[in-house]
């Protein structure tokens, strides 16, 4: 929640600045912002729809800051506060030397036996082919895996082998096509409450990649897309042995 908003010295956009201990913790928070290519800010004094913010984020390690754009597109009062939604545009192409810096700070912090880092995410999922009312959020991936955290009054039944069945879309040109992911999980974590909501998580290796699963997985990790549209359809029993 921002308490107060910052009033422009000079026409142009306001600029909001976010500092964060490590790039991990940047890394999520760009995911987050982006992904949902919207959010909701609660404020003392509200701002008219139309204006323009950026959002700059810094972290060690990283020479200069990575900025989202935002627009807020509506404002009304909500209890003794103003309530904005804000609307994210980001593009990855003048953030790329920042970008990098960030994903080689993740590297240094990465411990064998992993051979690669696990980019922070918050990609929402939808997964309410599964159980009514479910939703899920890939935390974190890199090419070979994935953890996602189911969330809901009801969780489906998953074990560790079993295979969660994914579809994927970009949000680019020409990777909008859905495709077919396969996640096998490696580990279930224990169920936990949160208030009336239960919450799972679930760490896995994909199979059978394809090249295309391979780019659109790639350009995920480097943030070239970063408001993929996934679904996680169903649950596979492990595969037989053949």
């Amino acid at each position: 929640m921002i308490d107060r908003l910052p009033t422009p010295a000079t026409a142009g956009p306001i600029r909001l600045v976010a500092a964060y201990r490590t790039a991990e913790a940047l890394l999520r928070e760009l995911s987050r912002a982006v992904s949902q290519g919207q959010t909701l800010l609660k404020a003392d004094t509200g701002l008219p729809a139309g204006t323009e913010l950026v959002l700059v984020m810094t972290t060690p390690g990283v020479s200069s800051p990575i900025e989202v754009h935002g627009v807020v597109t509506h404002c009304r009062p909500s209890g003794r506060k103003m309530a904005m939604r804000l609307r994210y545009d980001f593009d990855p192409g003048p953030q790329r030397k920042r970008l990098r810096e960030a994903m080689d700070e993740l590297k240094k912090s990465t411990q064998l036996p992993r051979r690669e880092p696990r980019v922070p995410l918050a990609l929402r999922t939808e997964a309410r082919a599964l159980v009514r009312g479910l939703s899920a959020t890939v935390h974190n991936a890199s090419r070979t895996g994935a953890r996602l955290e189911l969330v809901g009054r009801r969780l489906p039944e998953v074990s560790s082998g079993d295979r969660l069945e994914m579809r994927l879309a970009g949000s680019r040109r020409g990777t909008r096509r859905p495709v077919r992911l396969l996640l096998e999980a490696l580990w279930v974590g224990k169920p936990r409450r949160s208030g009336a909501e239960r919450r799972q998580e679930v760490g896995g290796r994909f199979l059978g990649l394809s090249p295309t699963l391979r780019d659109r997985i790639g350009a995920i990790l480097r943030f070239d897309d970063a408001r993929p549209a996934l679904q996680l359809l169903r649950i596979l029993p492990p595969a037989r042995p053949r």
